[in-house]
């Protein structure tokens, strides 16, 4: 694993700049998922507070016009009127990070801690064991995406200081071998999409890959050029936005024990290949494996058969993630059984 240091200096030129405020994602909001999202922000509200919202049929549109005269005549004491207007107003200054901005070893280090990991790095956070499909020598998908990196292999100069464009290529052709298989071994609908949009309460922007289901995010992949641990803290912050926006959810479902659901992520150079499962009560990863594809051009030329098991080893994971994900019975009870299962 890759040790290179994060610096706040190296902001790449392509970063995102982000216009984006909390109070755009929050006027999405139905009020339910507005009940739930001022749950978690610990405004010292009650039961009684919230059923006012769903009298008044308070969504987060109509919740970003509000001032304190508008909560007072909905019945709000003085004081949680105060509170909910000025909330209000900071929601609509408040603007979201950018994925691409997350990259100091601060943040690194802050991140475990974050999520009650006890150390300050990837390596310490709880392991878990992916699922692996076994995938035969002659399935056309691996045939075809074998001969997509073997030409591109050949053709580029070295592996070693390709940058994030080019080891995305790979990246792509391995993706698109899995979904693939997986779409034909689950008949379910698995789609992906390049540099989707995802917002979350934190942070906005694009992920490079975005595997889906019908309605549900599945699998969200982040290339990195080389750092690694840089790709986990990006990856978990993307998870992390996508996970309270995967789905509308009901007030039974959401955020709490009774709406217990799961999402996967890739970080991958192209060569390294690591796995992170994102859940509502913990975050597990494979940190202390490795998963590697040999792109070298030796072994084009000395022993195409360790890059092909590479390649069906890579894709036997990414396969038994998705076909895991879009065949698990939508009861929380069920998700929540799937994931220990996985734990080591």
């Amino acid at each position: 694993m890759s040790s290179e240091p994060a610096s706040p200096s190296s902001i790449s030129s392509d970063e995102e700049i982000i216009t984006r405020t909390m109070g755009d994602v929050v006027k999405d909001y139905n009020t339910e998922e507005l009940i739930e999202y001022l749950r978690r922000k610990n405004l010292k509200l009650n039961e009684a507070h919230f059923e006012i919202f769903r009298q008044e049929e308070i969504s987060g549109i109509s919740f970003l016009e509000l001032t304190k005269d508008d909560f007072i005549n909905f019945g709000f004491k003085g004081g949680p009127s105060i509170i909910l207007a000025k909330f209000v107003e900071e929601l609509k200054e408040q603007k979201l990070r950018s994925f691409s901005s997350y990259k100091t070893v601060e943040e690194l280090k802050e991140l475990p801690r974050e999520y009650k990991v006890n150390g300050d790095n990837i390596t310490y956070i709880k392991q878990f064991i992916p699922i692996f499909e076994k995938i035969d020598d002659d399935d056309e998908a691996l045939k075809q995406c074998f001969s997509e990196i073997t030409l591109r292999l050949s053709q580029i100069k070295s592996m070693t200081d390709a940058n994030e464009a080019t080891r995305r290529t790979f990246i792509e052709s391995i993706l698109h071998a899995s979904i693939a298989i997986a779409r034909r071994r689950t008949n379910k609908e698995i789609d992906i999409e390049y540099q989707r949009e995802v917002s979350g309460e934190e942070s906005t922007g694009r992920v490079d890959f975005a595997i889906s289901g019908i309605e549900d995010l599945l699998c969200i992949t982040e290339g990195k050029p080389r750092n690694i641990k840089i790709g986990y803290l990006q990856n978990i912050k993307q998870l992390e936005s996508s996970f309270h926006t995967n789905k509308k959810r009901t007030a039974d479902q959401a955020f709490n024990n009774d709406g217990y659901d799961y999402l996967y992520g890739i970080v991958s150079t192209g060569v390294d290949w690591h796995f992170i499962m994102f859940t509502s009560d913990g975050l597990y990863c494979t940190s202390k494996s490795e998963y590697q594809i040999d792109l070298t051009k030796k072994v084009i030329r000395e022993n195409q058969e360790i890059l092909r098991n590479n390649i069906k080893e890579i894709i036997g994971i990414i396969v038994g993630l998705l076909k895991d994900r879009v065949t698990v019975c939508d009861k929380p009870e069920s998700k929540r059984r799937r994931v220990q299962e996985k734990i080591k």
